[in-house]
Parts: C-alpha cells; sequence; structure tokens
C-alpha cells in the first residue's frame, strides 16, 4: 500500500511537512542535580551552548533531583511554549539507574498531565568517539603545563 509519508529514517521535518502537521519539538536537558549551585549552574551553560549549537528555540534545563528546576517543570515549560513533541536529552555518561528506571519514571509522571504530547528519552552521551577527542584535548593541555613547568597539583582551571 503506497502512501505519501515519508519512509522510515528521515527527518521528524520531513516527516511532518509531509503530513501537514505544524510541529514545534521541546528538548529538556536533564542532568543528576546537585548541591553545589555551582554545578547546577554548568547545566544552565550547557544548555545555551545546546540551543545556539543545534538552532532549537524550546530548550529547558532540569535537574533529576536535588535541585530546581526539575524534570515536570521542564516538561510543563516546553508545553507552555507549544511543544507538541517533548525530547528528554540526558547529560548523563552510562546506562545507569538513573537513565534505566529514574529519569523514565519521573519523565513518565510529566508526561501523564500532557496526553496529547508524544514524549521520548534520547540515549545518554555513552562512548561516543567524540568524547575520546575532547578527553585527549584536556589531557593534552595539561601535560602542556607540566612540561612549561607549571607546579600545580589537582585539577587544572
Amino acid at each position: 500500500m503506497a502512501t505519501n509519508l515519508p519512509r522510515r529514517g528521515t527527518s521528524w521535518r520531513t516527516r511532518a511537512a509531509a503530513t501537514g502537521r505544524q510541529e514545534r519539538v521541546g528538548v529538556v536537558i536533564v542532568d543528576h542535580g546537585s548541591k553545589r549551585e555551582a554545578s547546577n549552574a554548568q547545566l544552565l551553560q550547557f544548555v545555551d551552548q545546546y540551543k545556539r549549537t543545534s538552532g532549537r528555540t524550546i530548550v529547558e534545563p532540569a535537574h533529576m533531583e536535588i535541585a530546581q528546576p526539575d524534570i515536570q517543570q521542564a516538561f510543563e515549560r516546553c508545553v507552555a511554549q507549544g511543544a507538541t513533541r517533548v525530547v528528554v536529552g540526558p547529560y548523563f555518561l552510562s546506562r545507569g539507574r538513573h537513565i534505566q528506571q529514574d529519569i523514565p519514571r519521573l519523565v513518565k509522571e510529566a508526561a501523564e498531565k500532557f496526553p496529547g504530547i508524544q514524549y521520548r528519552i534520547a540515549d545518554p552521551i555513552g562512548t561516543d568517539p567524540m568524547l575520546a577527542q575532547i578527553i585527549d584535548a584536556k589531557v593534552s593541555a595539561q601535560l602542556a603545563n607540566m612540561l612549561e613547568g607549571e607546579t600545580q597539583e589537582g585539577v587544572g582551571p
């Protein structure tokens, strides 16, 4: 049976255009959350960077626990800005308990208030080859400092 819909694997924008639906995607970037305000502020910096890099307009930060805004608040903010779909992007490295249990439970609870809104949870950052490049750049920078005679030990700047 032939349809006018684009095949699976095409972008969500292409599929939305083919169906005539106006899709607005909200993104929730969620980290663990911390008692340290400086740690929580890093998520806000990353969300700003993600917005600039991705060009997405509906992007909200969330902390899984300990700090605000939480996943419920971020989900609600996306919907309030007109999101018809919400994708939660975990700012986590691995598929631990938080990714497998806690975040899915919290996202499901948030989504229950908005039955018409579709949602998904993206994979955690994982072992992407770009991470190896980033770590190597940080290691190389510290090696350069050591070779220049810097005597500071511990965490770099």
